[in-house]
């Protein structure tokens, strides 16, 4: 079993144009075996959604899409 450590979140991108489509943070987030990304963005309905590069969100969300990864939990705790 791998013992616990603390994730580091990074922000690396924030768009400064508060409305519109597109990207609106990207955070690397490193502490475990890999660095992922977690990235918010806004649709055109202005609704926002997460994305994250690491195995659990990408395939389970395929599966299940109100599956939401540790690493979105943790940026998600971020923003309060």
């Amino acid at each position: 079993k791998r013992t616990a450590k603390w994730y580091d979140y990074r922000l690396i991108y924030r768009n400064l144009l508060s409305t519109g489509p597109g990207c609106v943070l990207i955070w690397a987030v490193g502490g475990g075996r890999e660095e992922y990304q977690v990235a918010l963005e806004r649709t055109e309905g202005d609704e926002l959604r997460w994305h994250c590069t690491c195995a659990d969100c990408v395939y389970r969300t395929d599966r299940d899409p109100k599956h939401v990864c540790k690493h979105i939990r943790g940026a998600e705790k971020l923003l309060g």
